[in-house]
């Protein structure tokens, strides 16, 4: 005698619900007066569909339904014949035609049942992306396929445990859940990678104190395996004989945990992608930003040449280069250049740059040598930065009407001289003390008076540009820029600094920048000063 046939109605994976067909048809629809009731679905319609047998052989029939009957994705208007395995489609609500079984059939109808359960399941669980969500629908999925009274979602990071979802079958979280399950059955099944099932657990496992201080009967704990280790376990456990804690059920929820790992993975990976992507589109408003702030052009001094370019790396920097006009005095406005590296990278670093050059740009506008307003401005930037980051800066101040300069450093690269009458390079020790390191830098920092004669030309850069690599690590050097400004020191300063650039693009070679890289060049366009 061929089994008589069920229907699993489904809508999303979460809830299913089985109702075996005695007569000879039956209504479905929202209407109270149906056989099968479908509540909380609105696109299915009072009277929907129904299910008839014939002779032995069933069949499902449309009955006017405002959104249709789907059978395996086909719309059916007519008498449409049934074979078990069957998927109808009403609204939102998915319909499993089924066998139910007889004795010998049991076994074979509940597997067929769970593949066509786990199937919708599948799709609800890649249709989920929110991480946080998708552990809660699985969880929730996972007490209800096999009827637990409680169940824990557990990851595994860095070889500790983290209970990620404790619910109950009536989705009450449970509350402190590392003190209210069996760890060691958790660790037992992460370190083998087996599935651990007891309906009598006080005997089974009684080798586990926490299983007699819980007071269970039945559980299983199976692992949540992707990409070949095990990222977890689904514990469901109940303190009664209820439920599905067998053979099937331990295959049913081993099968679903394969799928959930998966969706897990799969998550975790979208929002990796999209924290990247988040990232990624912060420093590009960052970088953007950090060259807004940048001088839009070189600045024209009576008698002098200045050109500065900055290449920035593909993260956000710390370098900063800026020209800023003094007050007035007698009718005059002398220049102050400025070019610094903040200690590391990104966002962070960029952040401490805008704020040197806010508080360094309203300092030089009252005026005041260099060595005098680096030192307030390192007291004002050591009251904000963290431990452990600094900022190195050297600060010119150029007399317009003599040309002469005055230069203050604090921790940062040597300025290099060309002198024309000899073209030989010179190194300018400017030394001093980062800032953000001590509150007071004024011991430590030294003004130098320089001269230039004609045709003489100082370069200013940062540390991107000595510590420049190859495609073998090699670093372009400070000796190897000494040579290039011998070289080239001669020509006007923009065509100094794109000489630099060009030394510096071959060196690399198609390398990665790093770092930003920074050139500031000034050169004496007048008789001696």
């Amino acid at each position: 005698m061929a089994p008589m046939p069920r229907v699993i109605v489904m809508r999303g994976g979460l809830h299913h619900r089985f109702h075996d067909l005695r007569g000879p048809r039956t209504r479905i629809g929202a209407h109270a007066d149906n056989d099968i009731v479908v509540e909380g679905d609105p696109d299915v319609s009072r009277w929907h569909c129904t299910i008839s047998e014939s002779k032995g052989a069933w069949a499902v029939r449309d009955k006017g339904s405002r959104t249709g009957t789907f059978v395996n994705g086909t719309h059916v208007s007519e008498t449409t014949s049934l074979r078990y395995g069957d998927r109808i489609r009403l609204g939102q609500t998915v319909v499993l035609f089924v066998p139910a079984g007889g004795k010998d059939d049991d076994v074979t109808a509940r597997r067929l049942s769970n593949l066509l359960i786990l199937q919708e399941i599948n799709k609800e669980l890649n249709s989920e992306t929110d991480l946080s969500v998708l552990l809660e629908l699985i969880m929730d999925t996972a007490i209800h396929l096999i009827g637990a009274a409680r169940g824990f979602l557990i990851l595994v990071r860095d070889q500790q445990l983290e209970f990620k979802v404790a619910r109950n079958i009536d989705y009450g979280v449970v509350q402190s859940p590392e003190f209210k399950i069996s760890s060691s059955v958790i660790r037992r099944v992460v370190k083998t990678g087996e599935p651990i099932l007891t309906s009598n657990a006080q005997f089974d496992l009684r080798d586990l104190k926490s299983i007699a201080a819980l007071e269970l009967r039945s559980l299983l704990c199976v692992p949540l395996r992707a990409r070949g280790r095990v990222i977890g376990t689904l514990y469901l456990d109940s303190q009664s004989n209820t439920g599905q804690f067998d053979d099937e059920g331990r295959d049913l929820i081993m099968a679903f945990g394969d799928q959930a790992a998966i969706a897990i993975e799969n998550a975790r990976l979208l929002r990796e992608a999209k924290e990247k992507e988040s990232i990624l589109s912060e420093l590009r408003v960052a970088s953007r930003i950090q060259v807004a702030l940048l001088p839009r052009g070189d600045p024209e001094v009576p008698g002098l040449e200045l050109s500065g370019r900055m290449k920035t790396a593909q993260q956000v920097g710390g370098d900063y280069f800026d020209y800023i006009w003094g007050p007035t005095v007698q009718g005059v406005r002398n220049l102050y250049v400025a070019i610094g590296d903040v200690s590391g990278k990104g966002v962070p670093a960029g952040l401490v740059m805008v704020m040197a050059r806010s508080v360094l740009r309203s300092l030089v506008a009252r005026g005041g040598l260099p060595r005098a307003v680096l030192r307030e401005t390192n007291a004002i930037l050591k009251q904000d930065l963290k431990p452990g980051m600094f900022m190195s800066l050297l600060l010119a101040y150029i007399d317009v009407a003599t040309g002469r300069l005055l230069l203050a450093g604090c921790g940062h690269e040597r300025p290099l001289v060309y002198r024309a009458a000899t073209r030989r390079v010179e190194k300018v020790d400017t030394g001093g003390l980062v800032l953000g390191v001590v509150s007071d830098i004024g011991p430590h920092l030294e003004e130098q008076r320089l001269a230039l004669g004609p045709g003489d030309q100082i370069l200013f850069y940062t540390d991107g540009v000595t510590e420049a690599v190859d495609p073998r690590g090699a670093q372009f050097g400070i000796e190897r820029l000494i040579d290039v400004l011998g070289r080239d020191g001669h020509l006007p300063s923009a065509k100094l600094v794109a000489a630099v650039l060009a030394e510096l693009e071959a060196h690399a070679a198609g390398a990665e920048q790093h770092d930003d890289i920074t050139l500031i060049a000034v050169r004496c366009d007048r008789g001696s000063v």
